[in-house]
């Protein structure tokens, strides 16, 4: 852990330097995250900007901190490995921010993730430092999708027709924070919200005869996303569709492979739509890409120049009127691993050819 936070510190001192800059502020929650292996510098979860900073100057590494978050800070979040290699640097709540940096960047050049304090903002080059996992971000991933998988096939096989959104969302919710996971999002599509919307926010209305959940989970900073889908009594004609939609997804981590770019990804599942008799699906809805500190780092679309490398993480999400298929991926030299969809799952599995490569995927359950 240590060598692969002294790393991530090199990588920022050197995009310091070829700025011709002297110092960093680090304040998005993803940053803060990747460069501290999972540190959580938030108190609400929906923040994008926490209340715990990470400043990098001449040889120092500093944690900026009000007192109401220092203990908490130090005690629960930073890992052993960072703590020897940072100082903090605490200042009275009822303080700005500005009031215990400026002893330390005042006259220097800074750069910062959010463009604080005329500082240039380099946001888009730290982005890219938080694209390729590394072993304990792989790790922390397996163990959140090996969770996810229990907690669906726990959870949503036990749901019934006359529940309404709200209390399959609230079930859900619960299931992932007894596991100490954060539920960024769980969208509860039942069989009205299905056809209606995309993006549906749970309503006080009943699930009806079918049933799709879609969520973004999140543990040490790092986002997974999947979703699982159930019939309350058989329907051929949505067993279909589901496999369909299914088929999309399986074509999109066909051509999941190093050295492929996010454009070319999206004209394959493009194509996939056309094969399935629905080529006007993807009009509908973004179709996933490449996951990690954010549900989506970077979503695929034709014009998207990104080429994929070994420890990417992709997270594709096709959908047609009624169904969606998604899962959460590490892209491999020779392969894909998938996170959230285990060889151990008890989720019934969908085998899909495409080409040479048999894809494993969730299948439809009947209930």
């Amino acid at each position: 852990m240590r060598e692969v936070f002294r790393e991530r510190i090199n990588t920022l001192r050197k995009l310091i330097e070829e700025e011709q800059a002297e110092a960093l502020l680090i304040s998005r929650c993803d940053n803060f995250a990747w460069a501290t292996l999972g540190a959580r510098n938030y108190v609400t979860i929906n923040s994008e900007v926490g209340s715990v900073h990470l400043l990098l100057v001449e040889d120092s590494i500093y944690i900026l901190t009000n007192n109401i978050e220092r203990k908490r800070i130090e005690q629960e979040e930073l890992n052993e490995d960072v703590l020897g290699d940072v100082e903090f640097a605490e200042y009275m709540w009822s303080k700005d921010l500005w009031d215990v940096l400026k002893s330390f960047v005042q006259g220097k050049k800074l750069l910062s993730d959010t463009g604080w304090f005329d500082s240039k903002n380099v946001s888009d080059q730290l982005k890219n430092f938080r694209l390729v996992m590394s072993e304990p971000e792989i790790e922390t991933y397996r163990w959140l999708g090996a969770n996810c998988d229990e907690i669906f096939s726990n959870t949503m096989l036990k749901f019934s027709p006359e529940m309404t959104e709200l209390q399959v969302q609230a079930e859900m919710s619960k299931a992932f924070f007894e596991r100490g996971i954060e539920p960024i999002l769980i969208l509860v599509f039942g069989e009205e919200s299905a056809q209606l919307y995309r993006h549906n926010l749970s309503r006080n209305v009943r699930v009806g005869k079918k049933l799709f959940v879609s969520v973004c989970v999140r543990k040490k900073g790092l986002v997974l996303s999947s979703t699982r889908s159930v019939l309350f009594g058989r329907d051929e004609d949505w067993i279909k569709q589901h496999r369909d939609n299914c088929y999309v997804e399986a074509a999109a981590l066909a051509s999941s492979k190093p050295g492929k770019k996010l454009s070319e990804v999206f004209e394959e599942i493009k194509k996939a739509y056309i094969t399935v008799n629905k080529p006007h699906e993807w009009f509908l809805h973004h179709q996933g890409g490449l996951a990690g500190y954010n549900a989506r780092e970077v979503i695929a679309n034709e014009d998207t120049d990104y080429s994929l490398k070994a420890g990417n993480v992709v997270a594709w999400n096709p959908t047609i009127t009624g169904t969606k298929s998604e899962d959460t991926f590490l892209v491999l030299e020779d392969g894909l691993e998938c996170f959230s969809y285990p060889e151990s799952s008890r989720w019934p599995a969908l085998n899909l050819q495409i080409g040479s490569l048999t894809l494993k995927r969730p299948d439809i359950v009947v209930l």
